[in-house]
């Protein structure tokens, strides 16, 4: 017939080719994905503490904040932060789910060495030095 007639069958065997490539890279990207996240999400999984220190102008103002985040799928319960060895510690109730809260220290607890925060009635205790 035309000349179009003689290649259709070589069109369509490599678009059928050219479906299964896609269809193998599409793929390849969600495992890629997948694998990143889970890199991620892993070694930052459970009861973390960042110790966040600001200086304003000319050193006269310092401010200290901690977050405490939980990064569990699971609520944290009974939440208690003690700055230093000895110092008061501080009850706060409880941590959803991948939340967190701020804390920050009394004026005469300024001077901490470290950071410890224990939770569900014990069970979990995490200590950051700073």
């Amino acid at each position: 017939m035309g000349r179009w007639d003689n290649n259709s069958d070589k069109r369509g065997t490599t678009l059928r080719i050219n479906r299964k490539k896609i269809k193998y890279i599409i793929l390849g990207g969600f495992v890629v994905v997948a694998i990143v996240v889970l890199s991620v999400f892993i070694p930052r999984a459970g009861l973390s503490i960042e110790i966040l220190e600001r200086s304003e102008a000319m050193h006269s103002v310092k401010t200290i904040s901690v977050k405490v985040n939980n990064n569990n799928p699971q609520e944290i319960k009974d939440v208690i932060v003690q700055f230093g060895e000895n110092g008061k510690q501080h009850t706060f109730g409880n941590i959803g789910p991948f939340g967190a809260i701020f804390i920050t220290p009394d004026p005469d607890e300024l001077n901490f060495d470290k950071v410890i925060v224990s939770a569900n009635g014990g069970s979990i205790q995490t200590v950051k030095l700073r």
